[in-house]
């Protein structure tokens, strides 16, 4: 009884920690996150807080993998209740509904490098968790080939061979020329079957088209154009569906 007791007060107590360490990152970002000054509001001296968090450091990847798992959770809920057709844009939008919801979390996740922070592996697996679900909705739209490499087909075989792309006797555009130079000695991407060469193309080009526009968004880039971004972030979408 006084074990479950202790556990459950340190749960809570860990739980408050991220609580006042998320005001702290959206007031003053990553800089601003301090285990000596979360043990202040939380009526704590700095070192009885050091036996929930041995450092900022695993506070900070508490904060990390909770995002990322949030985010992953989002983006599985939101392709499970799409129509196969519709899983694309249903992850595409659930990925920026989140991060206009937690602006601050998905920065902290996808923004500038924490000086000094090196992330352990757990937060490595839980973003796989991501990447799996993008690789499975860019399985839904059509081929997975980039534009003029003549080939077709969800990517389950462009593991190996020809590589990335491009089929006998076809010249290799510089991406898939760089995709296919990494995958030769690149580990696995997410666990499980190992997605092909061409799927994992369209993946990338997913991710970071769809996470430019939103990174942009979320740091005011586009406020003084008077530009709506929503706009663009479909075009996107609509440009990725159709394999540009």
């Amino acid at each position: 009884m006084a074990t479950a007791r202790r556990e459950r007060y340190r749960k809570q107590t860990r739980e408050e920690a991220k609580v006042v360490a998320l005001a702290q990152l959206a007031e003053a970002g990553t800089a601003g996150i301090s285990v000596n000054a979360i043990a202040k509001a939380m009526g704590m001296t700095g070192p009885a807080l050091y036996r929930y968090f041995a450092n900022r450091d695993e506070l900070l990847t508490e904060l990390i993998t909770d995002a990322y798992r949030e985010l992953a959770e989002a983006a599985s809920r939101a392709v499970a209740d799409a129509a196969p057709a519709d899983r694309f844009r249903a992850l595409a939008r659930a990925l920026r509904d989140w991060a206009k919801q937690h602006p601050d979390r998905y920065l902290l996740i996808y923004g500038t490098p924490v000086p000094g922070y090196q992330a352990p592996p757990e937060t490595t697996e839980i973003a796989a968790r991501l990447m799996r679900t993008i690789l499975d909705a860019c399985a839904t739209v059509g081929a997975a080939a980039a534009p003029g490499s003549g080939t077709t087909g969800s990517g389950a075989d462009g593991a190996g061979g020809e590589g990335a792309g491009g089929g006998c006797g076809q010249s290799l555009t510089p991406l898939e020329a760089e995709l296919a130079r990494h995958l030769e000695g690149a580990g696995p991407w997410v666990p499980g079957e190992e997605p092909g060469g061409e799927l994992k193309g369209r993946a990338l080009r997913t991710w970071t088209r769809l996470h430019g526009v939103i990174s942009l968004d979320l740091q005011g880039h586009f406020t003084d154009m008077g530009f709506d971004p929503s706009v663009l972030f479909e075009a996107e979408i609509d440009a990725l569906v159709r394999g540009g």
